[in-house]
């Protein structure tokens, strides 16, 4: 199909239509029952349980986990995985925030109450998008002051997830789960320019995650986490596990998933 850059038009292309290469890679079987016990799928391997929330930078993977103190209360603890040695450590929840955020992080930290549960995309010129449960997309410019704000949507159907591509000028990517698509979409214009795949092509996509020129598409409905490569939106591998893939990394040369409030590296 022919691509057409034009908003009331949005060019599509079918993922089976576009390169598409499904690669099994194997050994990420197992029950995901016994998660509980601290014991991890075949061919994963556990780094956290009880895990709210991931995020990354260019050499480091960090997350956040619920614990409870001896009173029975609950807290939330801060930490960071360094990618080569998988050792983790104790780190500020504005540390976390500057990752997640970047420089409107200790802004973010203070005003966002669901900081801890949105979808946050830093941008080129140091702000952040943050993508809240409602759909909602609020802007924030590098000195954490809002910007813009408005609902995120395609056809009607909600966005599930959000990633920036910092070339050019910084295109927002969001996925569509109740379309099986994920849509580009130019923050300066705010008009959707692209849509990629269909309701056959990507099983109910939630959670992005984009490094260099590869799109990563955490697919729920099939268990499955996708590569689109960028510009030409071709498909890529097709990694596939025994269960929801929620959030999904790709730091160096390690590969991440967070599944069932887990997180995971793959060792394969």
């Amino acid at each position: 199909m022919q691509a057409e850059n034009q908003a009331d038009a949005l060019g599509v292309l079918g993922a089976n239509q576009a390169g598409a290469q499904r690669t099994s890679f194997g050994g990420f079987g197992g029950s995901l029952g016994a998660l509980g016990e601290g014991v991890a799928p075949r061919g994963l391997r556990c780094v956290a349980q009880d895990v709210l929330d991931v995020t990354a930078s260019a050499q480091a993977i960090a997350y956040v986990t619920k614990d409870t103190r001896a009173d029975g209360s609950v807290f939330a603890s801060f930490y960071l995985c360094e990618w080569d040695t998988l050792c983790s450590r104790p780190i500020s929840e504005s540390m976390y925030c500057q990752m997640k955020f970047g420089a409107a992080g200790s802004v973010a930290a203070t005003q966002l109450p669901e900081r801890l549960t949105c979808c946050a995309a830093r941008l080129p010129d140091g702000g952040c998008a943050v993508l809240q449960a409602d759909s909602t997309l609020r802007l924030l410019r590098p000195d954490g002051r809002p910007g813009a704000q408005f609902a995120l949507e395609y056809q009607g159907a909600p966005a599930g997830g959000i990633a920036c591509d910092p070339v050019g000028d910084g295109d927002l990517w969001f996925s569509v789960p109740k379309r099986g698509s994920v849509v580009r979409f130019s923050l300066q214009s705010r008009e959707m320019t692209l849509r990629v795949g269909g309701a056959d092509d990507f099983a109910q996509p939630t959670g992005l995650f984009l490094q260099g020129h590869s799109l990563f598409v955490c697919c729920v409905g099939d268990h499955t986490v996708r590569m689109l490569h960028l510009p030409a939106c071709t498909l890529g591998e097709s990694v596939a596990f025994k269960g929801q893939p929620d959030q999904y990394f790709a730091v160096f040369r390690r590969r991440f998933v967070r599944m069932r409030n887990a997180l995971y590296v793959c060792e394969q």
